[in-house]
């Protein structure tokens, strides 16, 4: 399938490591020209970059750091002459995964609440900020946010992170009215527990394909999944799916 994304100008946060790097390459695959950012993985991201080929480059960005959100974006308008496609896949865990969280809200630290707010909706904000006059400009403007399902199953210690996952659907319910004026589709992707070439980076390979069964689609998607359904949103093909929610997820958790 023809997905019109032919010399189209791409920018993917956060596309050193797992969804975005394969959403980098699914780009590149389909003739974009494609942009990353990293925050700490330089080494890994100019490995993407070498495997995109072409006029793909790397450029450092931090969630919490507004300036580097600005210098990221406008270095990609730079050198593409534009924007037709904006990912915001980057993410701040905090200082610790959600399974390393306190479970009681009561034990939770300040610095557990404030800089994952900050830098998963307020990041993004300033992300799509930077960047929505120049995919108004687009004859193909999309922007894809990146949310978790976690938002809607929640789990034990994940207070802050579903808190701005969740502010991300909010949002993109928004930008769509805004950006639509211009033409801009607007879109978020809800992944949840996602593998990489079968393996998960906190749950052992030997209960995977158990966990997977309490699922109703049996199978937990792998990141390449996930990218699948960015690239086909951000294509010429979408041309009227607006301020939608797309789970990848692997369907509902199956009744007991």
């Amino acid at each position: 399938m023809e997905l019109g994304l032919q010399g189209k100008r791409v920018l993917v946060t956060g596309g050193s490591s797992g969804i975005g790097r394969e959403a980098a390459l699914a780009f590149a695959r389909e003739g974009a020209r494609v942009a990353i950012t990293y925050n700490s993985r330089k080494e890994a991201a100019g490995e993407v970059v070498a495997s995109l080929g072409g006029e793909a480059f790397a450029v450092p960005m931090d969630l919490g750091t507004p300036e580097s959100i600005a210098d990221a974006v406008s270095q990609t308008i730079e050198r593409f002459g534009g924007l037709d496609v904006l990912v915001g896949n980057a993410v701040n865990w905090g200082n610790a995964t959600p399974h390393e969280l306190p479970r009681k809200i009561e034990d939770a630290q300040p610095d557990q609440w404030l800089p994952v707010m900050r830098d998963n909706l307020t990041g993004n904000f300033r992300l799509v900020q930077h960047a929505a006059a120049a995919l108004r400009a687009s004859d193909q403007g999309r922007l894809v946010l990146l949310s978790t399902d976690l938002v809607e199953r929640g789990m034990a210690g994940a207070w802050a992170y579903t808190a701005a996952k969740a502010g991300l659907h909010g949002l993109v319910a928004s930008l769509q009215h805004d950006l639509g004026e211009d033409g801009v589709l607007v879109n978020l992707v809800m992944p949840g527990v996602t593998l990489e070439n079968g393996s998960h980076r906190v749950i052992p390979d030997e209960v995977i394909g158990g966990f997977a069964q309490q699922f109703t689609a049996r199978h937990l998607p792998e990141a390449a999944d996930v990218a699948a359904a960015i690239v086909f949103l951000c294509s010429a093909r979408n041309t009227s799916t607006q301020g939608e929610i797309l789970r990848v997820n692997g369907g509902a958790l199956r009744a007991a």
